[in-house]
């Protein structure tokens, strides 16, 4: 899997989510993704239902880890509450909100 991988599957599940009906969670998060040229930076904002590359000045929860990392999460085969204990994810910001993200993607 890869990072673009990744980020696809993040836009189709932000992309079926019913603009009108109830939701889960409502925020900006602003993810810092470290890899192997820099880090890339996505912006996934949940109010208005869209995934772009690009950084916000207001995000309510940013997340830093690497790429790899943001892979195995994405495949299960580390759990957020594992990656955050072993120092592989950083998290800034509201916490209730960022705990409710990892259901949402």
């Amino acid at each position: 899997m890869s990072l673009e991988t990744v980020i696809e599957k993040v836009k189709a599940r932000v992309a079926a989510v019913d603009p009108n009906g109830p939701r889960k969670v409502l925020g900006v998060f602003q993810f810092n993704i470290k890899t192997a040229s820099g880090v890339e930076q996505y912006v996934i904002d949940l109010k208005q239902l869209k995934v772009e590359k690009g950084t916000t000045a207001t995000p309510d929860v940013t997340v830093t880890l690497t790429v790899e990392d943001l892979i195995a999460v994405s495949a299960r085969t580390l759990s957020v509450g594992d990656a955050l204990t072993q120092g592989k994810l950083e998290i800034q910001g509201d916490a209730t909100l960022a705990a409710k993200l990892a259901e949402v993607i």
